[in-house]
């Protein structure tokens, strides 16, 4: 299998990179990915790989097939905001589908917060929520890593914030990050 190399250290990884850098050289994803443009955190062949497995559960499950073809939001108490959910998730999947990396990652962090925070309504922000699905086992730690980078990276909405703070890392890697963790999140529940 195809290795991602920690550009600090040289240490090779099968699968990812995020719990390393942030243990052993103390850098968040988004640090890393500042000091490192175009750096991978994970190899294509691991992605492809998590992706096809995916592919292969949706092949397999006609519930799941069904599932993912609606995308109700069944399991949202809302009956306000599943309408929301399902109109922001449609035009996400339209925005990765055609290469508009920003608008995709906007929206399909738009739709992780407010699961999270519907399923947690005693967090008090959008960060105790990931807190809380971290601990109860809905978000493994590279996906928790990787969602505080689309957090930042979905404040760049604000063409100042992302003057400011960007460095290239409105890509197609993050777009494609976060529509995996929704779709993890979304399975989860």
């Amino acid at each position: 299998m195809e290795r991602v190399k920690c550009k600090i250290c040289g240490e090779t990884f099968s699968s990812g990179l995020a719990t390393h850098i942030n243990r052993k050289h103390k850098l968040s994803s988004l640090e890393y990915q500042k000091r490192f443009p175009r750096a991978k955190l994970v190899s294509d062949e691991y992605r492809q790989m998590m992706s096809n497995r995916a592919k292969d559960l949706f092949e397999k499950d006609p519930t799941m097939r069904k599932k993912v073809a609606e995308r109700t939001f069944d399991f949202i108490n809302s009956k306000r905001l599943q309408p929301l959910l399902q109109r922001d998730y449609k035009s996400a999947k339209i925005c990765l589908k055609n290469s508009l990396w920003k608008p995709s990652i906007i929206l399909y962090g738009s739709i992780i917060e407010a699961i999270l925070i519907e399923k947690y309504p005693k967090a008090k922000n959008f960060n105790d929520a990931l807190e809380i699905a971290h601990k109860n086992g809905y978000l493994s730690d590279m996906e928790n890593h990787k969602i505080h980078i689309i957090r930042d990276l979905r404040n760049y909405v604000h063409l100042h914030k992302e003057l400011s703070e960007g460095n290239g890392e409105i890509s197609e890697h993050w777009a494609k990050t976060a529509a995996d963790i929704c779709e993890s999140i979304i399975r989860n529940f």
